[in-house]
């Protein structure tokens, strides 16, 4: 299975954490890591766009936590998640420096990656689905003649 380093990382932000920490156990992996930056929680200014125009405007802030992680003083591991789980930004740079070890890699990417795409997919099935559930249709009937 091949994937981007910015793929694993969004799977990872965005998954359970309870999946991340059931992985940990589960895959029983050398965790030696010291903290760099973090865990810490702060906000971001979250921007969007009106029209075609590409004119930007801020929307709000959204809430977010970010970890920093050295991974066997070889690898740095980043986790940034929407919210305030300090665990959750710490088990996503955790599992990102896993992923750029050669030693862990591999199997990550066989057991766990797999297992937080397919999560991923249904999440975002359940949600098209409930956005499609709302969907109002217009028309207009034409008068006289």
């Amino acid at each position: 299975m091949q994937m981007k380093r910015e793929n694993w990382i969004g799977l990872l932000g965005g998954a359970d954490p309870a999946d991340l920490e059931s992985a940990l156990e589960e895959q029983g992996m050398d965790c030696d890591y010291t903290s760099i930056a973090g865990p810490e929680t702060g906000m971001l200014m979250v921007q969007a766009k009106a029209d075609g125009s590409n004119s930007r405007f801020n929307l709000g802030e959204l809430t977010v936590s970010k970890c920093i992680l050295e991974i066997k003083g070889k690898y740095l591991g980043t986790g940034w998640v929407m919210g305030s789980d300090l665990r959750h930004a710490e088990l996503a740079a955790l599992f990102d420096g896993l992923l750029q070890d050669p030693a862990h890699h591999d199997r990550l990417m066989e057991t766990l990656m797999p297992r937080l795409e397919e999560k991923q997919r249904i999440k975002t099935k359940a949600l098209i689905k409930q956005a499609s559930d709302t969907k109002v249709e217009f028309f207009t009937l034409k008068r006289g003649e």
